[in-house]
Formats: structure tokens, sequence, C-alpha cells
């Protein structure tokens, strides 16, 4: 089956790597990508090469470099704009000067992987197993057997299978999506910190912010059955548009739980709008909803909020604070959060957001969440 994804929050999906101040500099709007090494392979003159590393250096101040690739190549007398390979929009201000989390991409085009996905629909049926099996869930979590940080590997394999060829996951087969249909910026991101009601730590990536973008999505027989098997369920679907159900149901029980949740925090006005709107589109169950990209990890995004779900009178939050605490090692910050926590809406204490600087307030303003994905059947 094919089906169409729309953002409708920005995405991003990380790589691993950065643009530094050597990549890139920013004029009238847009981030203009540069080969400065193919610069450098220009200069006739090892002095100016040496010279360009002595500039580097003398310009570094905390490890950040108080430079861009212009003001660099300017130094040695080449113009910037005849290395610039790409341009993209910027929100970022032209005199910051900061690293920006790169986008996946091969060769030099984005795209999105059919893992990510895979991996989102995943979690929303391990969420919807141990939603009918919570009994199990509390007893990994209470197995002392278990070693802390295999809890999530643990409660993972007990859902799905012991045995990686036996994964039933294997049965759903989604597609890389290519030549994006999409716009992409340099986008500012901020930690909103719920408890001082204001930004912590910048984080500065390349996303995409609104678009759409086509996959394909192939189910095979033996999905199902595991499903039944499982969830205890009776899925017999004839047709393409019957499996999308299935997929759309599995997923919407989740999401819906994950907006719930953000609905009881006390969220800036911005992102509490976004989260009312989101939540009655996912309620109307005419599209599958999904939460993509970086932050938090598989204990945090889906046995949280299930327990929360499953635990109006705090029976259970003892155990998964005391987890937690142990979970965060040396983080002292963290520990020091979960051990202020009374409740699961105290944690998490922070969360990025997209955020838009204003110039008429002169700070920047929490506009939305990341992530958030439609995902529609195409006839």
């Amino acid at each position: 089956m094919i089906v169409k994804c729309k953002i409708e929050s920005p995405i991003f999906i990380g790589c691993g790597e950065e643009y530094s101040q050597l990549d890139y500099f920013i004029d009238d709007g847009l981030a203009n990508i540069v080969d400065l090494e193919r610069a450098i392979s220009d200069l006739d003159d090892i002095n100016k090469v040496d010279y360009i590393s002595e500039l580097i250096v003398s310009n570094i101040d905390n490890n950040k470099l108080n430079l861009t690739a212009k003001d660099i190549l300017e130094s040695v007398g080449l113009n910037p704009y005849d290395y610039i390979i790409r341009k993209i929009k910027s929100e970022i201000k032209s005199n910051s000067r900061t690293r920006v989390k790169k986008f996946i991409n091969q060769n030099n085009s984005y795209y999105i992987p059919g893992s990510s996905i895979k991996g989102a629909i995943r979690t929303a049926y391990i969420f919807n197993y141990y939603d009918k099996n919570l009994s199990e869930l509390l007893k990994i979590l209470d197995d002392r057997n278990i070693n802390l940080h295999d809890k999530g590997k643990e409660l993972e394999k007990h859902a799905i299978s012991k045995n990686i060829q036996n994964d039933f996951f294997k049965y759903l087969k989604i597609s890389d999506s290519l030549n994006l249909d999409g716009e992409f910026r340099f986008i500012n991101t901020r930690r909103w910190n719920y408890r001082k009601k204001k930004f912590d730590v910048p984080i500065n990536i390349e996303g995409m912010i609104k678009g759409e973008f086509l996959i394909n999505i192939k189910i095979e027989e033996g999905f199902f059955k595991n499903i039944n098997k499982r969830l205890k369920t009776n899925y017999n679907p004839k047709n393409d548009e019957e499996k999308f159900n299935i997929l759309k149901n599995l997923c919407n029980i989740f999401s819906k739980t994950v907006v719930e949740f953000e609905l009881e925090k006390d969220n800036p006005i911005y992102l509490q709008n976004f989260y009312n709107k989101l939540l009655a589109d996912i309620n109307k169950n005419d599209a599958l909803y999904l939460n993509l990209g970086f932050g938090g990890g598989f204990l945090n995004k889906t046995i949280y909020p299930l327990l929360w779900k499953n635990d109006k009178n705090h029976i259970y939050f003892k155990k998964i604070k005391k987890l937690f605490i142990s979970l965060s090692g040396k983080n002292k910050n963290l520990k020091n959060a979960w051990l202020k926590a009374n409740g699961y809406l105290d944690f998490p204490t922070t969360k990025t957001v997209y955020s838009i600087y204003s110039p008429y307030d002169r700070r920047f303003i929490p506009k939305l969440p990341l992530g958030w994905i439609k995902i529609e059947l195409v006839e």
C-alpha cells in the first residue's frame, strides 16, 4: 500500500553530524553551505593555508569558533559565494556562531528512513500490548534478576519475541521516502523548562517544517497472525484499507495517550493549542498519527505514559521513580529532577520545542512540539 505523510509539526531525524561554523554562513535569511575543503585546495600559497589554521585557533573561545566560513575565506582573498554548494532558509540569526544538527541525507538529498516510521509503529504496538497486560509489565519492572539498564530491552523482547529470528516485525516492510517534497530550514529549538517557565538549552537543527512525502508499506500474512496471538484479537484483513485501519487504530491509541499526557502539563499557550487540535484530530480516527524524531528513551516515551494512563491513584509511580533514579547514574541534574518528582506530571521537567524569535518581545516564543505527522492511505 502507498500512504501519504503530512508534516503536522517540524520533523528532525538526525544523522549524528553537525554543520560547524566552518561549513556555512547566514546572509539575507539564507544559510549558505560552503565547500571549505575545495576553497583551501584552490589556494596556491601555503602561507595562506597556515594563516587560516592560526586564525581558527586564535578565535576559539570556550570550544566555540567566533568566525564563519565567510570570514575565513574573505581573510585570504577568496570570494565565499564561489564555494556555495547549497542554500537553505534560516531562522537562525546571521550573527549566531553555532553548530546546527544535520538532517539525515544521502548524497546531499534529504530522506525519511522507513526504519523511523517502522520504529514508531513498533513502539505503538508495545504500548498496546502492555496496556492489555499490565501485570506482565510490572513483573518485569520488579524483577531484580534483570539489570536495570536492560529493562527496556526485556520489555520489548517479551512483547515481541525472545529470538531475533522470530521478530514478527520482519513481516512489516516500510520503504524510505526519497526526493522529499517539503520545506527545510535551519530552525531554533529550545528546551522549555516547565518548573522555571522559561527556556534552558538552545539546540539548532536542520528541520523539515512543512510538506508531504509518500512511503510504501508492505504487510505480510505473518504480521497479523502474531498480532492476533499476542493481543488476543481476531484480525483478518482482506485488503489494504483494512490493513491500514488496523495499524491506524494501534497507533492512535498510543498517540492519543501521549497527547492527553502532554495536555495535563502546564504548557505554553501555543503548545497547548496545538495539542488540543491534535487530540481532536486523533479522536476523529480518519488518519494515523505518529511522532518521529529525537529525545527520550523507550521507557520515557512508551512505558511512562502507559503507567500514567493506568495509574490514576499513583500506585505504581514509586516503582518507575525508583527505576529512573537508578538509571540516572552520574547525571546529577536528572537524578535531582526525579528526587523532586511527586507524580507523573513532574517529569519530564523539560521539552524540546520549535521556537521563533519575536522582535517585539525580544525573546524566543515556544511554538510547536517536534515530530508529529499525519498518515493517510492513498486511494
